[in-house]
């Protein structure tokens, strides 16, 4: 990471954005880790964690990633971050964009999965956008899980 991802403007500009980082090396254990952590625990390295401004965890994952899909991620957190806090129209503007520019990607279904529910509630119920993006979802991802979960879109109200 520190050679690749971190030096990259893109991913420094996507960190600086909306993001408190802070790097605690696994092997030098830092009084603090289990805190930085957000209370889980960290088994194998890099691990990210994105915890929220009250310390709440919102995403996790573990290894390197190019810097292309670390921006997609932190984007992806801060769309969750929307979700999970009730600003729906927010998230969906989140999810939206990583849907449009992250196509391919490996995190493309899952977004397209949270643009539906997003849009279902920021639309107030709205079965449209849900069906939109969960029909888009189930066909070009039927093996992925959240293509899978999508499916049932199949049985919705028209």
């Amino acid at each position: 990471m520190d050679a690749v991802t971190y030096p990259q403007e893109s991913v420094q500009s996507a960190i600086a954005e909306g993001f408190s980082p802070y790097k605690i090396n696994m092997m030098e254990r830092h009084p603090d880790f289990k805190e930085a952590c957000a209370g889980g625990r960290v088994l194998w390295g890099p691990t990210f964690v994105i915890a929220d401004s009250r310390g709440s965890e919102i995403r996790r994952w573990v290894g390197w990633l190019s810097p292309e899909s670390f921006v997609a991620e932190l984007a992806f957190s801060q769309a969750q971050a929307d979700y999970n806090h009730g600003k729906f129209p927010e998230a969906l503007t989140g999810f939206s964009a990583i849907v449009d520019h992250n196509h391919g990607t490996q995190i493309h279904p899952e977004a397209l999965y949270w643009q539906g529910a997003a849009g279902f509630i920021a639309g107030g119920k709205d079965w449209d956008a849900l069906r939109a993006s969960w029909t888009r979802l189930a066909a070009d991802y039927p093996e992925n899980r959240f293509g899978v979960h999508a499916s049932v879109i199949e049985d919705a109200p028209e």
